[in-house]
C-alpha cells in the first residue's frame, strides 16, 4: 500500500477541505502546524502528482508539497501553478514540518487521531462554497440577492401600473413609471456589484 501526503500553504483545515471537494480531490484534511494537508490512501504517484498539480493551481504564487510514499521509497516534490517545479530530498522536507507528517506518511498515525481532522467525503459542495467565501463576498452576495429582489419586486410593480394604466388609470401609469425607475436602479446596482467583483 502507498500513502500521499499533500502539505498545503491553506492554514485553516475546512479551507483545504473546501477547495479540495471543489475539485473533485478526496481523502482526509489535517492541519499540520501552520499549514494544513490532505492524505489520500492507496493512490499511486500518478494520481498523487495530478491531485498536488490541481490543489497547487488554487494556491496561487504558493508551493505544495507532494510526498509519497510506496513501498520503501517516499518521493518529495514542490508544486507551484499547477506544475512540478523541483524534486525534494524527502529527509528534508520531513525535518522541516511537523512529526505528525512523518507519522502520517508511514502510517504511524491516522489522520483520525489527528485533532481537526475533516473527510472530505462528509462535506457537501454547498458548504465547501460557503468555506471558502470571504467575509466580504458573503456580504457583496448578500447585497446582489437583496437588489435581485428589489428588481423583481419593482417588475411586479411595472407589470401592475401597466395593467391598470391600460384600463384608463393615470395613477396605474405613474406606478408604472415608478416601478421602472426603481427597476433600473436596482439593475444599474447589480451591474456595479458584478463589475466590482470581477475587477478584484
Amino acid at each position: 500500500m502507498s500513502r500521499t501526503v499533500i502539505v498545503t500553504p491553506f492554514g485553516r483545515p475546512d479551507q483545504l477541505a473546501a477547495a479540495c471537494v471543489l475539485s473533485e480531490i478526496e481523502g482526509d484534511v489535517v492541519p499540520l502546524g501552520d499549514f494544513s494537508a490532505i492524505v489520500q490512501h492507496g493512490t499511486d504517484i500518478a494520481a498523487g502528482n495530478r491531485a498536488a498539480a490541481a490543489i497547487s493551481k488554487l494556491t496561487g504564487k504558493h508551493e505544495v508539497l507532494l510526498m509519497v510514499r510506496s513501498e520503501e521509497q517516499i518521493d518529495a516534490a514542490h508544486y507551484r501553478g499547477g506544475e512540478r517545479e523541483a524534486d525534494v530530498p524527502a529527509g528534508l522536507a520531513l525535518s522541516n514540518l511537523p512529526d505528525d507528517l512523518e507519522r502520517l506518511l508511514l502510517e504511524i498515525s491516522d489522520p483520525r487521531d489527528i485533532e481537526g481532522w475533516i473527510d472530505t467525503s462528509t462535506m457537501s459542495k454547498l458548504d465547501a462554497s460557503r468555506a471558502t467565501m470571504t467575509p466580504q463576498r458573503a456580504a457583496l452576495a448578500r447585497a446582489g440577492l437583496l437588489w435581485i429582489v428589489v428588481a423583481l419586486l419593482a417588475l411586479v410593480v411595472v407589470a401592475f401600473g401597466t395593467w391598470q394604466g391600460t384600463g384608463g388609470s393615470v395613477m396605474g401609469w405613474v406606478v408604472a413609471v415608478f416601478g421602472a425607475a426603481v427597476l433600473v436602479a436596482a439593475v444599474v446596482r447589480l451591474r456595479g456589484l458584478l463589475g466590482g467583483e470581477r475587477a478584484r
